[in-house]
């Protein structure tokens, strides 16, 4: 005798053979547009086939299996519709992990801005420059203004790459050069590292992940052929020409500031620090300038030989090494001479190397290392005009700059401008 076991398309009919064993056919559905049938010994099998073939039916066609699962009929159903959103590009486990490492929050969750304020709080304490906090206020309020103040744990590696990318020149169009990309890597992930430490008075950690950590950085050769080797520097010619006009501009009130810039080196930074202990560290007598720790970029004391042409100069203009609205002043002065930031202290440097030819010596004095000094000064300018840029005084009859007599020159051989 067959018996049927019915259901909605597919049926297990149980049959006797001619050797008088039983059997088992699945049957009731079509392939290629033909019915099918499926004879199986055992009856548990037969069942199990019968069931995925009516699961597959049901989920139009969606390849089944069955597998026991503590997985509620939602979940599943949910389960699947992430793996079509996911398709063949990630992974479950994929999403997930990224998920809880940029989304779980932590104990204490905390917005980015309030974040921020909180590290520049902590690097105050801990004796950070002023100006060193300035500098890292800006880069983290910039990334700020760009991710639109998220969750700091919520913060992601894309949005960091999506703002080092969007860095632009002073221009406002070209690309940041490499330098600057690495500048504002290194303050976010010295911000964001920060933030994942634990520390129990500020309720750190504020996320688990540093999202900065896989972000690419420029090697220091990237950097270098990007910008050149070749500092900008001033000629002798128009050294003179400046200090003939500051001689006269506003009773040489910018003579002192520029005199140590382009005379002894020292940083614009360094002579902010230093202009009101210029009694102190600046001696005339001893032809010294000290540079202290707490001054100096390097944090580092150092000595810097007072040239005869600067000591004339600070000793014609005994003013303040820093006038009142200097800043805005020396702004003007850039301005008008054409002036880069740093190009007094290149020329101090470069003058320096081509007159005494000795690279430790302007090491010494420039609070840079050796191999700095050889790589970005050496062979700059000739000897020669080492001895010009040096021979740069002041001429107190007329108030201007003048070229002061060398060995083997006469008075009529002077130049002045």
């Amino acid at each position: 005798m067959a018996s049927k076991t019915a259901s909605t398309g597919i049926t297990i009919v149980s049959k006797v053979d001619a050797q008088g064993y039983v059997f088992h056919l699945v049957q009731g559905w079509q392939e290629n547009g033909k019915w099918q049938r499926k004879r199986f010994k055992d009856r548990k099998k037969a069942e199990t086939f019968a069931a995925e073939l009516r699961v597959q039916l049901e989920n139009q066609g969606r390849a089944q299996r069955m597998v026991l699962s503590p997985l509620s009929d939602d979940q599943h159903e949910e389960a699947l519709a992430a793996f079509d959103r996911l398709g063949s590009t990630y992974t479950l486990t994929d999403a997930v992990t990224f998920f809880l490492r940029h989304h779980r929050p932590p104990e204490f969750t905390i917005r980015l801005g309030d974040a921020i304020t909180l590290y520049i709080d902590d690097k105050e304490h801990d004796g950070l420059r002023p100006r060193s906090l300035k500098a890292i206020a800006s880069v983290l309020s910039q990334f700020l203004t760009a991710a639109d103040n998220p969750w700091v744990h919520e913060s992601t590696a894309g949005q960091v790459e999506a703002f080092l990318r969007g860095l632009r020149a002073r221009n406002g169009t070209d690309r940041a050069t490499k330098k600057t990309w690495n500048n504002y890597r290194n303050e976010l992930n010295a911000f964001f590292s920060w933030c994942v430490i634990p520390d129990k008075p500020s309720n750190r950690p504020f996320s688990f992940e540093n999202p900065v950590s896989g972000i690419r950085v420029f090697a220091a050769r990237q950097v270098r052929e990007q910008q050149g080797d070749t500092p900008i520097t001033t000629n002798p010619e128009k050294v003179l020409r400046l200090f003939s006009v500051l001689s006269r501009w506003r009773q040489g009130v910018m003579i002192p500031p520029f005199a140590m810039l382009y005379f002894s080196g020292i940083r614009p930074e360094e002579l902010k620090r230093m202009a009101s202990r210029r009694s102190a560290l600046v001696n005339l007598k001893t032809s010294t300038i000290t540079v202290p720790a707490n001054v100096s970029k390097t944090r580092h004391d150092r000595q810097v030989s007072i040239a005869p042409n600067l000591a004339e100069w600070l000793e014609a203009f005994p003013g303040s090494l820093l006038p009142k609205n200097y800043d805005r002043l020396a702004k003007m002065v850039r301005k008008h001479f054409e002036l880069t930031h740093d190009e007094p202290r290149h020329s101090f440097i470069s003058y320096h190397v081509a007159l005494h030819r000795s690279i430790g010596d302007a090491a010494l004095q420039a609070g840079n290392s050796e191999s700095i000094v050889k790589r970005h000064y050496l062979n700059v300018h000739p000897r020669e005009d080492g001895e010009k840029f040096f021979r740069i005084g002041h001429d107190r009859v007329r108030r201007r700059a003048m070229f002061r007599q060398s060995r083997g020159q006469t008075e009529a051989s002077l130049r002045v401008i």
